[in-house]
Formats: C-alpha cells, structure tokens, sequence
C-alpha cells in the first residue's frame, strides 16, 4: 500500500496496512483506516482529511476544548466536573509554582497527576506556550502559579473564549506563529501532537522557539497500550479524523530525537480515554472504575497516553538548531 503523502517524520511515501478501520464519532457512517509508514512505523489516517473538513468539526461548538475554560456558570457544571477543575489547578500550581499548593497540591498530585499532567522537576516560574490550548484551562492555572502565559488554537470558538477572560491566545497554526526564536523557557503541547499535519515541521519549529535547555512537554494518546491493543479499530483514542497520527513510544520518541531536542523522560499518562467505549463508563461510578482501571495500566506502563518531558540542549545556538 503506498500513498502520494509524506510521512511527516522520515518522509517515506509507502504504507502498510494495520487491519484497524476506526469508525468516526463526529463524522456519521465515516470510516477510516489507520496505516503505517513502511520505514519508521509511524500511524497515519487514510484518508487524510482536508483542511475544511476538519475546521468544520473544531468549530462545530461540540468539541470539548472550547468550552472548557470560559463556562462562566461553574455552579450548573456536574459535580465531577467542578472537582476535576479544582484537582487539575492544585496540580498544575504544585509542579509549576515549585510547590506552591501546599499539602492540598502534593495529595492532588499523588492522586490525579497522570490524568491532569505535570512539570519536569525544578520549575519555577518564566515564559510558557500552549500550543493548541482549547480556551485556556491550562493557561489559567499556569498564570495562577506565576507563569507569564501565551496560546496558540485553530478553532475560532476557542479563541474568542479565552479573549472573554482575559487570555492571550493566537489564532492559527503553529506554523504560524508571531514569535521569535528562544523566546520561551517551556513549550507544552497537550492531546496536540496527533492532530498536527507535519509532525516533524511542528517539532523542529518548537525547538527554535525554547531557550537552550529549555523543556517541552507532550502528550499523545499511546496506540501501543493495553486499551488499544483490547479494543483495536474500537479504541475511542484513534479519535479520527481529528486524530492524523497515531504515535507508540518508539515512533513517539523517535520523532522527538528527529527535531533536534532529547527525551528525557517518558510516563505512561492515562486520560480516561476508556470512558468512551460504553455510555454506562461516562457515569459518575462508570468514570471512577475508569480512573482505578487506568492506575493500573500506568503503573504497567501500558496506559492510554504517553507524557514526554524533552529538552532542548544546553549547547544550542538561538536559531534552535542542535
């Protein structure tokens, strides 16, 4: 099976079949099919879909991330979702803010780090990019640890969102960023990286961005995990056709080494992604037995995400070349 499309990472042109043809849940009766590149193994959609096709579902006002920051009646949220909010902010000011949550932020921690994420060791606050921020969730928290903050989105809902709070988020792309080069200590791409077209572009463009030895933080759904491999064309994470790549840690870190930057560390990161096999697993006891579920496939290291911490090195020039 070949394809005219590059591979973004090795640019090979063949494909290999997988056998895995996820249907759609945005797209109804949609089916695609998931391939992999003959050389570095890496998972691509097939079809690949157009750009239009794909701002029509970011924009449709259903996709999760737009909403999320800016609902301004919090008190008509579930309760789930008001407590998951006040987690993910201890956590965020734990890691971000040099431990700044108290005793509040080290239990949040312990608890829920691997579904909200966390920072390499040691930071303090300095200049953070979220690329593909929704409407700001993080970047709240992050401003609330001290952190100067900036966003980059491609959906339009989004990004008027966070304006309505007071945010700095950038309409576009990565590729088309305002900023200069070693202009940020941390770049963050959060459930970002498998919705990007050229992964490798997108990478190296990070690595201009960061300071010498400054961190980026990825996370993408892992199509190695234990889910993944129970469930097959099933797995809520192919998620296409947002989702355009499909990463296992060997392509994942791969890519990474490919930009210029070095993985420092790899945490297996679940997400709850399982909640989206069964409607009764999106109830509140149905969300818990996900959230038990997923400690154990993270402590197997067979979870449904994988978290990277990569770092720009120390001896690079400030155009990002290494």
């Amino acid at each position: 099976m070949s394809s005219s499309r590059a591979c973004p990472v090795c640019g090979d042109v063949r494909r290999q079949p997988t056998g895995l043809d996820p249907r759609s849940p945005y797209l109804r009766g949609r089916q695609y099919h998931v391939v992999r590149c003959a050389r570095c193994g890496l998972l691509l959609t097939d079809p690949w879909p157009t750009a239009e096709l794909l701002r029509q579902v970011y924009d449709s006002g259903d996709y999760y991330s737009t909403v999320e920051a800016s609902t301004t009646d919090s008190s008509n949220r579930p309760l789930i979702e008001r407590a998951r909010g006040i987690i993910r902010s201890l956590v965020v000011r734990h890691h971000f803010a040099l431990g700044g949550a108290g005793y509040r932020g080290r239990l949040a921690s312990f608890v829920a780090r691997r579904r909200f994420g966390w920072g390499p060791p040691g930071m303090s606050p300095g200049r953070l990019l979220d690329v593909g921020c929704g409407d700001g969730a993080f970047l709240l928290d992050a401003r609330h640890a001290g952190w100067d903050v900036v966003g980059i989105e491609t959906s339009r809902i989004a990004v008027e969102n966070a304006a309505r709070i007071g945010l700095q988020v950038d309409s576009g792309s990565l590729e088309d960023h305002p900023f200069g080069p070693a202009e940020f200590d941390v770049v963050r791409l959060w459930s970002v990286l498998e919705h990007v077209p050229d992964v490798g572009l997108a990478l190296h463009e990070i690595t201009k961005l960061l300071r010498p030895g400054g961190w980026v933080i990825l996370q993408v759904p892992n199509a190695d995990g234990f889910t993944a491999r129970m469930t097959g064309s099933r797995w809520p994470g192919w998620d296409v056709p947002a989702h355009l790549v499909h990463f296992t840690r060997k392509t994942f870190e791969r890519a990474v080494r490919t930009a210029g930057m070095l993985p420092m560390e790899i945490h297996s990161c679940s997400v709850g992604t399982m909640a989206g096999l069964h409607p009764l697993l999106k109830s509140t006891p149905g969300r818990a037995a996900v959230f038990l579920m997923d400690q154990v496939f993270d402590l197997l290291g067979a979870g449904d995400t994988l978290m990277m911490f990569a770092r720009k090195p120390l001896d690079a020039g400030l155009s990002g070349n290494s």
